[in-house]
């Protein structure tokens, strides 16, 4: 199939968001025109965030030592880190020692504080919210019901996406997400799931793999041309992989270990994000 991107990615430079069919045909695209979608990405992100990413701290809360987590967050301040990610499971209960870390880093750092708690109540997203949190991930992985029971089961994408205006309400920038490989997922479950991202009002978009044949960097590019302003991250542990989702419009680097650290810190980018 003979697919022609090149009006849409000048387009896209110029300052136009693609349209769904033109998201349908970016998804599609192959050889030099996939090459050029990523490098098209690459720029715009460059230009509308600067050259160096940003770096984030990751702390798995259910596998970290409390008192370690402090020591950790403010050696990742000191080398560099704007900002920390605290994940954890849903089932992860310790909801007020949560609010007195985020406290803590704040008293003792200039990091911005993002979570990514999975679902909670409004009262315990307020709680945190006025502990100092800015920031709350909360993919909603396909708005496809099918899709998202296989990675959630006996929940809703409706459910997550209700909550995301609810933190929207707190004050709260939300960044979402989306989940690509999922057994049976289609080029226009895609196209829905970014024209989901592109309406909810987002700050930031994490991209992550189910472990099948879908094409994250590709979904990066895109996403990054369907919202060009946005914090854009990816999901995963390979350092290859999250080398060239830099080049092709991702502008946040999460780090398990950052630069001078003497110890191994528990590094886990898809725990807690699915809960």
């Amino acid at each position: 199939m003979i697919v022609v991107i090149g009006p849409i990615l000048r387009r896209a430079a110029a300052g136009r968001t693609p349209s769904r069919r033109e998201i349908l045909l970016m998804l599609r695209a192959e050889d030099e025109e996939y090459r050029s979608l990523l490098e098209v990405a690459g720029r715009i992100c460059r230009q509308k965030k600067g050259e160096e990413p940003s770096l984030r701290f990751l702390v798995d809360l259910e596998v970290s030592d409390p008192q370690r987590i402090r020591e950790d967050v403010v050696h990742a301040w000191r080398t560099g880190c704007a900002s920390v990610l605290l994940c954890a499971s849903s089932g992860y209960d310790a909801v007020d020692e949560v609010a007195a870390l985020i406290r803590d880093i704040a008293e003792e750092t200039d990091m911005q504080v993002i979570l990514g708690l999975g679902e909670r109540s409004y009262e315990v997203y307020a709680l945190w919210r006025h502990a100092g949190a800015v920031e709350y991930l909360l993919p909603h992985d396909s708005c496809n019901p099918d899709l998202f029971s296989q990675l959630h089961p006996g929940h809703s994408p409706a459910v997550r996406l209700t909550r995301g205006l609810w933190l929207k309400g707190l004050g709260y920038r939300v960044t979402g997400g989306i989940c690509v490989g999922i057994d049976g997922e289609t080029d226009e479950d895609l196209a829905d799931d970014l024209e989901v991202l592109r309406n909810a009002g987002l700050t930031g978009v994490m991209v992550r793999s189910a472990g099948g044949a879908g094409d994250l960097l590709r979904v990066l590019a895109i996403t990054r041309l369907c919202l060009p302003d946005a914090d854009l991250w990816v999901a995963t542990d390979d350092p290859v992989l999250q080398a060239r989702a830099l080049g092709c419009g991702a502008n946040i680097l999460v780090t398990a270990h950052p630069a001078g650290s003497d110890h191994e810190v528990p590094r886990a980018l898809s725990h807690g994000i699915s809960g």
